[in-house]
């Protein structure tokens, strides 16, 4: 089944970490079945191919989903510490030479992948090749213009290019990117929306997507609570743009892998409860109780799903057991002990609220029995 752009309801950006690929793992199958996610495409570390990326991403989504394929950004082919043909084959991906041809022909050995133009390494005649290309293979295809990564490209012309194509099974991204002050950036995300508009009218969805995931947690010693801007930043826009077809999408609660955070050395333990509209942070020292105490203080909140039965909510339960004796076991093998752990949690809860949006109370059933 091809990709119906038309009725995703909430498209998610996924680096390709262990902790996005656990987190959407281990999501429920129904979710997994509308969910319409874009994987950041980069080699895996001490893979020897760029393809076991591919079979990392069906691994955890399921060989038989479709799926939405970028260039990650954030990947530099320098920093790996030792070359290998996936470098290679990575860099061939991102040459700009002969509209892009590599980057489409990628996509011939790969049926569940469906393309992001190429714009950071590309001009408007490449776009428009590419287009005519995966119009011709019968793909859909997105194009996604990033904040951070703009300077110095015309993304109007981009905009007018794309719009060319006589077809609507297409969409725009449009990405503020990852930010403390995201809502700043609204200015420029609605002229690209207006454009579209003005160009096709509602004929082509536009997917608002970035991340306002704090890079600093100092200040939530005692507990505390975030606000998810992407939310904030994608209503202001629908109040201001009551023509556009617009699609929620955001980071599925992840930063680049340029920015730090953590709050010092060592990192004390942290669970992060994702609510509809803010993350509530519980960070509390080894010293005062570590995971244990944070997730018994995460399951006290009143936006604790109590009711929703799935991954995250089953390991900060088990997290939050001390029975010394009969659930000793259970603690063990399935609790947070790792800030890595807690990050899976955290993504896995926030896909499936954001998937849920607006059905939270009560919490939806999952449909699927939790396996351990």
């Amino acid at each position: 089944m091809a990709i119906d752009l038309f009725r995703a309801t909430y498209v998610p950006t996924i680096f390709l970490r262990n902790a996005e690929l656990r987190a959407v793992e281990e999501l429920p199958e129904g979710v997994k079945d509308s969910l319409t996610p874009i994987f950041w495409l980069k080699p895996i570390p001490n893979a020897k191919h760029l393809s076991k990326a591919i079979e990392k991403i069906e691994d955890a989504f399921g060989d038989e989903r479709k799926y939405f394929l970028e260039i990650d950004p954030f990947y530099n082919v320098d920093d790996a510490k030792k070359r290998k043909p996936a470098h290679d084959e990575f860099e061939k991906l991102i040459d700009g030479e002969n509209d892009n041809e590599n980057w489409v022909s990628f996509f011939e050995d790969h049926p569940n992948a469906f393309p992001c133009l190429q714009v950071d390494y590309a001009n408007a005649d490449s776009v428009r090749a590419q287009a005519a290309a995966f119009t011709d293979m019968e793909r859909a295809f997105l194009v996604r213009f990033s904040h951070l990564h703009a300077s110095g490209k015309n993304w109007a012309e981009i905009v007018d290019a794309v719009c060319e194509t006589q077809h609507t099974n297409f969409g725009f991204v449009v990405d503020v990117e990852w930010g403390n002050d995201i809502l700043s950036r609204a200015a420029w995300a609605d002229a690209i929306v207006k454009r579209i508009v003005q160009l096709r009218g509602d004929s082509i969805p536009v997917i608002l997507s970035g991340s306002s995931f704090p890079d600093s947690f100092t200040q939530y010693e005692e507990g505390g609570s975030a606000n998810v801007d992407e939310r904030v930043l994608f209503n202001n826009l629908i109040a201001n743009n009551n023509e556009a077809r617009l699609i929620y999408g955001d980071w599925a609660s992840s930063r680049s892998p340029t920015e730090g955070g953590g709050g010092g050395n060592p990192i004390p333990p942290r669970i992060d409860l994702s609510t509809q509209n803010t993350w509530e942070i519980y960070r509390v020292r080894d010293e005062d109780g570590g995971f244990p105490a944070a997730a018994k203080a995460a399951m006290a909140s009143r936006n604790y799903p109590k009711d929703l039965g799935i991954w995250a909510t089953y390991v900060i339960a088990a997290t939050a057991i001390d029975d010394p004796t009969g659930l000793k076991k259970e603690r063990d093998q399935n609790a947070i002990k790792s800030l890595a752990r807690a990050t899976a949690a955290r993504i896995n809860l926030h896909l499936y609220t954001q998937m849920n949006f607006g059905n939270f109370d009560p919490a939806p059933d999952t449909d699927d029995e939790f396996q351990e």
